[in-house]
């Protein structure tokens, strides 16, 4: 069925001065079905300095993409959840693979529209979760957020059109091309380097650096302060939650089609949280480390 998973290491890329250009390309002379593994990671470190993980989140499901014209369109179907640790029922990132089926229509980089997060609060009864969590996820702002996370994901990994340099910064290109107009997210740099070998594809990468804030960061702080690796001394800061994330999002694509090949978010967080008698305020890292493999069926 799925082709076992087998992560990848990553090299550093060496820039050259005069890059080769190739085309990037989105369109689809017939729909194509690809298989997909994601697998989140969520680690925080404890006050001796130690990384310690407590969730891993992982599922299977089958994208199939096809073009009209210059519209883009594509279907996900959820097969398996393989996740476990702490909050592997409660992630709301992660949980929305586990709808039953999304649809995307977009032209380009742009989404014209998202559906199937409205079954979201169906998903949540369906599956065991403490009741406390249940009722924070029922939020319909939860939703709301799913659907810009779609919509800036497919930004981000369809952000390379037309000829592009294989290894270099592109980002003054990508902002002449205005490819670089996010509403809430600050993009820093986006650099390629060149070609690897993935699933027998050729596959070109490039990685966004980018800085996102999150206002409410309620669950790695749930990880952070309650979970057996985690560190009861503050569990009374249970308010001004706030995190700050350094992240870098390494896309790779098959440059004729346009579908992915594999893609990795790794993320930093800076986490705040204050005791609301002291006014105290206190601060922890978190590594959190999202990767997605696309293996086209042949």
């Amino acid at each position: 069925m799925f082709k076992k998973y087998l992560p990848l290491v990553f090299a550093p890329f060496l820039l050259s001065c005069t890059p080769s250009e190739d085309e990037v390309n989105y369109h689809l002379n017939s729909p194509v079905s690809v298989e997909v593994y994601t697998e989140g990671v969520y680690a925080t470190i404890d006050l001796k300095g130690v990384e310690q993980v407590g969730t891993m989140a992982a599922a299977y499901f089958n994208l199939s993409y096809a073009s009209t014209g210059d519209t883009l369109h594509l279907n996900r179907k959820f097969e398996i959840d393989k996740s476990r640790g702490y909050l592997k029922n409660s992630f709301p990132s992660e949980l929305q693979w586990r709808l039953p089926e999304v649809s995307v229509t977009a032209v380009g980089q742009r989404v014209l529209s998202a559906d199937g997060f409205q079954h979201f609060d169906s998903l949540l009864y369906r599956i065991p979760m403490p009741e406390r969590w249940r009722k924070q996820l029922l939020n319909p702002e939860y939703v709301k957020h799913l659907e810009r996370q779609e919509k800036h994901r497919w930004e981000m990994s369809h952000m390379l059109t037309g000829s592009v340099p294989t290894k270099a910064n592109i980002t003054e290109l990508l902002k002449s091309r205005g490819r670089l107009n996010f509403a809430l997210i600050k993009i820093d740099s986006v650099v390629t380097d060149g070609y690897h070998n993935i699933d027998s594809r050729k596959c070109l990468g490039y990685t966004i650096y980018l800085n996102e804030a999150e206002s409410f960061p309620y669950y790695i702080w749930e990880q952070y302060v309650n979970s057996k690796i985690g560190t009861e001394k503050f569990q009374a800061y249970y308010q001004g939650l706030k995190g700050d994330y350094r992240t870098e999002f390494w896309v790779t694509l098959d440059p004729t089609t346009g579908i992915p090949c594999q893609e990795r978010e790794v993320k930093v967080g800076a986490n705040t949280m204050v005791n609301p008698v002291t006014g105290d305020s206190a601060t922890f890292t978190s590594n959190v480390t999202l990767e997605r493999l696309y293996t086209v069926v042949k």
